[in-house]
């Protein structure tokens, strides 16, 4: 009799310890389920407004368009076009700040383009230098990879020296990565999915 009472007793005990149990691990499945969706929040897109969004779009076009082939006159225009789409954004500061650094390379890289116009030997270079120290203040490691290819050389003018379409070329490797961050920083659900694609 006492064998049973106790056979009884710990089955209760049992039974009522899987109870227990089941109800924290089913507590637990909706705590991490609840995380993950607080999670999916926080990386979802931060809120673009239109202007912003629209200068994001402009300077994915313009990238495009240097990949490919652009004029001078309508590299320059597109730039001329691009300038008040910027300056009129608002919104999240770190993407307008890219968004604006985007904008200054490309500027910086019309002026030294525009120096084709000017007549005179002397003129020229003196037009491409100006720019020159503007586009190396703003990008320091193109200042270093134009010195060390001048380091030998003994000329009046830093641009006599450096071909046209390589410095153009290292201004939009920089105006191409601020786009690029651009468009993932406004974007990071699309990383999030390109990175689960790569995997």
């Amino acid at each position: 009799m006492q064998f049973k009472k106790l056979a009884l007793i710990f089955m209760t005990v049992t039974l009522l310890v899987s109870c227990v149990l089941s109800i924290l691990s089913v507590r637990s499945e909706n705590i991490d389920a609840n995380r993950s969706e607080n999670i999916a929040n926080k990386t979802s897109p931060p809120v673009i407004p239109p202007p912003l969004k629209t200068a994001i779009e402009e300077l994915r076009v313009i990238k495009i368009k240097i990949e490919g082939d652009i004029h001078p006159k309508e590299y320059s225009e597109d730039i001329r076009d691009l300038t008040p789409i910027v300056e009129n954004a608002y919104g999240d500061a770190e993407i307008l700040a890219t968004v604006k650094s985007a904008l200054a390379g490309h500027q910086l890289a019309v002026q030294f383009w525009e120096c084709d116009r000017v007549s005179g030997y002397d003129e020229l270079f003196q037009c491409r230098d100006q720019v020159l120290q503007a586009v190396f203040q703003k990008y320091p490691d193109i200042a270093a990879q134009a010195q060390a290819i001048i380091a030998s050389e003994n000329t009046a003018y830093i641009s006599a020296e450096l071909d046209e379409n390589s410095v153009l070329e290292a201004i939009w490797q920089k105006t191409g990565t601020d786009t690029e961050m651009a468009l993932q920083m406004s974007n990071p659900t699309s990383l999030t999915a390109d990175s689960h694609t790569q995997n």
